[in-house]
This record gives C-alpha cells, sequence and structure tokens, in this order.
C-alpha cells in the first residue's frame, strides 16, 4: 500500500512551483511545530524574484507557509500564487542562507513567530 507521508528530509533541495508552473525557488530548511509533530513552513533559496515579487535587500529568501503545498513528488507544488503567501527570511544575501544563522549572540535567529498562534487549531503562526 502507497503512504501518503513523505519525511521532511526528503523535501531538501526540491523545486517550488506555484499551481499554474511558475518557479518560486528551492527548499533550504523546514520549519517544524515539534509538539504537534508537523511541518509550518518551507524556507526557499535561490528565489525567483520574478515570482515572488521584489525581496527587501537584507532577504536571504522566502518562507512560504506549509499549508499551501498542494503535493510533493519530484517537485513541490503550492495552493496559490507565490506573491500571496512568501514571507522574506532575515539575512544577507551574500553568503550562506541566513535562516537560522548565528547572529553573533551564540543563539540561531529562527525569526521566530510572537503572536502564539498554535498549530493545532490550524492558526499559522508565520503569516
Amino acid at each position: 500500500m502507497p503512504s501518503d507521508t513523505t519525511p521532511v528530509t526528503d523535501l531538501a533541495s526540491k523545486e517550488v512551483f506555484t499551481a499554474d508552473g511558475a518557479r518560486v525557488g528551492r527548499v533550504i530548511d523546514v520549519l517544524v511545530d515539534l509538539e504537534a509533530d508537523a511541518p509550518v513552513a518551507l524556507a526557499l533559496s535561490d528565489v525567483d524574484e520574478g515570482t515572488v515579487g521584489g525581496l527587501p535587500s537584507g532577504a536571504a529568501g522566502v518562507r512560504v507557509p506549509f499549508r499551501l503545498v498542494r503535493g510533493v513528488g519530484d517537485v513541490i507544488v503550492l495552493t496559490s500564487a507565490a506573491h500571496e503567501a512568501a514571507l522574506p527570511l532575515p539575512g544577507g544575501r551574500g553568503g550562506g542562507s541566513g535562516f537560522g544563522a548565528d547572529d553573533g549572540d551564540g543563539s540561531p535567529d529562527w525569526d521566530a513567530p510572537t503572536d502564539g498562534g498554535d498549530a493545532s487549531t490550524g492558526d499559522d503562526p508565520i503569516v
């Protein structure tokens, strides 16, 4: 019997496209709610700015709420247009991804949500 689950590690480096076939970017990380044991968002780099719109100069890429993932196969397909869902990732464009990078205080800079969203109720703390 085929499984409808995909390990999070299998998402690394997959290309992400909108439902109409426009390329968004490449997965560099997955945000996971450890309490709910569920993915929250995809972090993307190598972003096609024509698809997502202009990014702030300090953005390392974008993050897309996982609830917008329509399907996962050889690529990941989103349910909506990327410019409506993609949020800038912190960090510079020059070096690493900036996502989870150490900002000098010894702790990762995850740009953690602060509004207290609860994945168990369907509230996405990222958006």
